[in-house]
């Protein structure tokens, strides 16, 4: 695709990125209350079911991306909407818990088909050297799902309840997730399919070079460290505040922070994007959250620094996401896209699976939060030097030895 920048559809497309987000993801924290209080399910037993479809997300994020590297994401993403507006009108109509595992399974599956990586991996292919600038537009917009979708869950649960509320998210997710792309995607990928789309063997075979290349395991343990570290913080940062003597206020308060940073962060990167290089960008990224958890670890009770962390952790959080759709391909090469990139988010969708048990283990072992604290900074630290020694150890990676390179 070639001339001016395609604004209409990349703001279709990160529309349906808000919704899908707001519809699969953020949506469960509202309403595992109301659920919890008619089946006296726990929380814990609730965040089973997450844990469960982010691992199979993980799982699948290689196979969906080398598919979109093949075929591209038109039918893959409306095929996937589809399915998730289903799932969503079954998950109205559960009456144990086991059903509640089975469906997440399948919306685990579906979240691996229209959330950012199958996206991302469509517009590397569609838009050439705007991909970086549309990747960060349509994470800027679909950063607000939680500022738009808890808010609006919470509504529809207040006055319908939630098995209807879930009946209306359905409604609101399969026009816009599945519609967006059949419609505006319609035509756009065949001229790219015909010159770029690797077959799955190239795929692999992109993947495997990557592979034996130290940046790429690099990023992965960046990625992993920083995926450990910002889920665990997120499901704990209103009892650790609680515990550091907060009130239930000030840290929501505090939590609420964290979304419009993530968008400013992006804002930001947007702006300056002709300037900001991916190495300066991931290096801002991965730099903040360590500045942010050394501020947290100092701050007293009631001490305005508390919203200092909040501001430089969401900016981090909101910047990283960009880093990771574009570090690998602007270190290692963009063609075979969807496979590398899928190969990378498979570990890292794990670890945020697994995130929050661990967190629980190391407080119940601790006694408390300090633990966990130290715990964080460290993962912090490590995702900070080794992205620092990735982005290194890729300028002195000639261009002829990167994966897809010319």
């Amino acid at each position: 695709m070639s001339g001016r920048f395609p604004w209409p559809l990349v703001l279709a497309l990160a529309l349906a990125q808000l919704v899908a987000w707001g519809t699969f993801y953020y949506a469960f924290a509202i309403l595992m209350t109301p659920m919890g209080a008619e089946f006296g399910w726990s929380k814990t037993a609730m965040n089973g079911a997450l844990s469960l479809g982010l691992a199979v997300t993980g799982l699948a994020s290689f196979g969906i991306g080398r598919r979109i590297d093949r075929h591209g994401g038109r039918v893959l993403m409306t095929v996937g909407a589809l399915f998730g507006a289903v799932l969503l009108v079954l998950w109205s109509q559960i009456t144990a818990l086991w059903q509640l595992y089975v469906l997440w399974v399948g919306i685990g599956a579906v979240c691996a088909t229209i959330l950012y990586d199958p996206v991302f991996a469509v517009v590397a292919r569609a838009f050439a050297a705007d991909y970086r600038r549309a990747i960060t537009t349509i994470t800027l917009l679909g950063g607000l799902a939680s500022t738009v979708f808890i808010p609006a869950t919470q509504a529809l649960v207040a006055f319908f309840g939630w098995r209807h509320a879930l009946l209306g998210l359905a409604l609101i997710e399969l026009p816009i997730c599945a519609g967006i792309p059949w419609i505006l995607l319609r035509g756009r990928e065949t001229a790219v399919a015909a010159t770029a789309v690797s077959t799955e063997s190239r795929s692999v075979g992109i993947v495997a070079r990557a592979m034996r290349q130290p940046v790429y395991w690099l990023l992965v343990a960046s990625f992993i460290s920083f995926a450990l570290f910002y889920t665990a913080l997120l499901f704990n940062l209103v009892p650790l505040l609680r515990e550091r003597g907060f009130t239930t206020g000030q840290a929501v308060a505090v939590y609420a922070c964290i979304g419009p940073s993530q968008v400013a962060g992006r804002i930001v990167l947007l702006t300056l994007e002709r300037w900001l290089t991916a190495t300066i960008a991931g290096i801002v990224a991965t730099a903040l959250p360590v500045a942010a958890l050394v501020i947290l670890g100092a701050t007293a009770p009631d001490s305005l620094s508390v919203y200092v962390f909040a501001v430089a952790f969401g900016a981090g959080m909101g910047i990283k996401t960009i880093v990771q759709a574009t570090a690998a391909p602007e270190f290692l090469g963009r063609e075979g896209y969807g496979a590398l990139q899928g190969s990378i988010m498979t570990p890292i969708y794990a670890a945020q699976a697994m995130s929050p048990f661990a967190a629980a283990m190391i407080w119940q072992f601790g006694g408390g939060y300090d633990l966990l604290e130290r715990v964080l900074l460290l993962c912090a630290v490590v995702s900070a030097v080794a992205f620092a020694l990735a982005a290194f150890l890729a300028s002195k990676l000639p261009s002829r030895l990167r994966p897809g390179a010319p």
